[in-house]
């Protein structure tokens, strides 16, 4: 485990009044008894102990628990299972590569609405026409 951001998530919803038994149902409610993360699999978490993670699944479950957008969740399970970080430091150099891209896209689209405008006002004038 490398940082257990998962397990603080966790932590913080018993912190709320959220219990393992709470946390158990709210999973069997969106998963059904295939989708149910067991009450003793929440504990160990909390504990810090290093249960098997959780299968994309439980993703839906697991949201509703934590209170958190499905997507968060898959980071904090990739974070803390197999020490891939989707958000921080290490992506830094992705996150602005991205930015980059969509400024380049932004201003080549600018320039085109910008053209064909253009175009059109000429076209509506009869400007630029023999």
């Amino acid at each position: 485990m490398t940082e257990s951001v998962f397990s603080r998530e966790v932590l913080r919803r018993i912190g709320e009044g959220m219990t393992y038994g709470r946390m158990e149902a709210k999973t069997r409610e969106l998963g059904g008894k295939e989708g149910t993360l067991a009450s003793a699999w929440w504990n160990e978490v909390a504990i810090g102990e290093m249960p098997p993670p959780p299968e994309p699944k439980y993703i839906a479950g697991i949201a509703a628990v934590l209170e958190l957008p499905e997507r968060h969740v898959r980071q904090l399970i990739c974070d803390q299972w197999y020490g891939v970080g989707l958000v921080g430091e290490r992506n830094e150099y992705v996150r602005a590569v991205v930015d980059q891209g969509v400024e380049n896209l932004v201003s080549w689209l600018r320039g085109r609405v910008a053209s064909l405008r253009e175009n059109r006002g000429q076209a509506a004038t009869g400007a630029g026409h023999p």
